[in-house]
């Protein structure tokens, strides 16, 4: 059975809603690649609210996943946060 990895991505001052798909899509291939993933879809988008797949490389290994994907945007008085969830399958 494959394992499971757990992924998060934490985005201050982001309003995921905000942007345009092409601007979120350089957003997150920036954010995934930090974590260790080229993702191979394009554009590359998660909704808030909904669970998202995402074809993806995973760097080191060259292994080809799907990350499933839940953002969240925390709007408070100090500003907007985007959080992201993911699954790496």
């Amino acid at each position: 059975m494959e394992q499971v990895k757990q992924l998060m991505i934490v985005m201050d001052g982001v309003d995921i809603v905000c942007l345009d798909e092409e601007a979120l899509t350089e957003l997150l291939l920036e954010k995934f690649r930090e974590e260790g993933y080229q993702p191979t879809d394009r554009p590359v988008v998660v909704r808030e609210g909904k669970i998202s797949s995402i074809r993806a490389v995973e760097s080191d290994s060259q292994e080809e996943v799907e990350i499933y994907a839940f953002a969240k945007v925390l709007r408070k008085d100090d500003g907007v946060r985007t959080v992201i969830t993911g699954r790496v399958v």
